[in-house]
């Protein structure tokens, strides 16, 4: 909420302030569905950066950056953060970039496209379990 830096809050069921995340130049958020994890991301006029929550611990796990990046999904695994960077919104460097939760790369180059319209994972399987996760060191 408000101008930028933003606050970014979590709330409980009552809309109780539970946690501030502090101010930050962020602009979306991604709960991951299949953990605990949370993504907290500035992108459209922001730089790019990450920062990756877990929402159990309220612990800082990971953090990086993904300039210009427009798609923004998490895997079916939970542990997996996918950015992509779309023919809709940037004309050149269409790619898609992987993640894991501690923000380091899970491919050293991310995969370029001539015209990239979209990036998607594919449906879960029902074997996956709910992952945790450590926080980063400091």
């Amino acid at each position: 909420s408000g101008n930028q830096p933003s606050q970014t809050t979590l709330y409980d069921k009552n809309c109780q302030p539970l946690f501030e995340f502090g101010k930050r130049f962020r602009t979306t958020i991604r709960m991951c569905p299949f953990s605990s994890l949370a993504m907290i991301g500035g992108f459209g006029n922001c730089s790019g950066e990450i920062d990756i929550w877990d929402i159990n611990t309220l612990k800082q796990v990971g953090k990086t950056k993904s300039h210009c990046a427009v798609g923004i999904e998490w895997a079916p695994d939970g542990k997996t953060l996918m950015t992509s960077v779309l023919y809709a919104r940037v004309k050149v460097d269409n790619m898609v970039t992987l993640f894991n939760a501690d923000g380091s790369k899970v491919l050293k180059s991310p995969l370029l496209c001539q015209e990239l319209h979209w990036a998607q994972w594919q449906p879960r399987l029902d074997t996956y379990t709910k992952q945790t996760f450590e926080p980063m060191d400091k």
